[in-house]
């Protein structure tokens, strides 16, 4: 009787814990069918960063397996809103993206950005652009945000 041998990550030594093998490759296999589009499986890149395994002896190597999250999560991230229809105006992604890598560089690297730069925000219309509900709403909770530790 041959075993199959799951080859997604290196395993741990014998003796050792690691990542549980199964609940790994489930998670991998649902964020999978999440990238592709299927936005029942209920997966983002916030879930993936708050996702954690059991350890098992003979499991995944738990620092592969964490490298692999973290790009996953990089991927996750790009898909950053909901776009709108084709037929509908929303913001233009560009515009956008060009804001959040400005957030990322203040929250992440104290780069200079003030709650007027974040508030006087003016994105082009695009169609099937950002959904600018969820682009407002992230606005909203970034200048709380910079409320609250000023």
């Amino acid at each position: 009787m041959m075993v199959a041998v799951s080859s997604t990550f290196p395993t741990v030594p014998k003796g050792k814990r690691g990542y549980d093998v199964d609940e790994v490759d489930s998670f991998l296999a649902d964020a999978r069918k999440a990238y592709a589009g299927d936005a029942s499986i209920g997966i983002d890149s916030a879930r993936i960063r708050r996702t954690a395994f059991g350890l098992t002896k003979s499991g995944y190597s738990t620092a592969h397996v964490d490298a692999a999250l973290e790009r996953l999560e990089d991927a996750f991230a790009g898909h950053r809103f909901d776009r709108v229809g084709i037929l509908t105006t929303g913001y233009h992604p560009r515009d956008v993206d060009r804001l959040t890598r400005r957030l990322h560089g203040y929250f992440t690297d104290g780069r200079p950005l003030s709650i007027d730069d974040v508030r006087s925000s003016v994105f082009r219309p695009r169609r099937g652009g950002y959904r600018e509900s969820q682009v407002d709403l992230l606005l909203d909770t970034v200048v709380d945000v910079m409320l609250a530790v000023r």
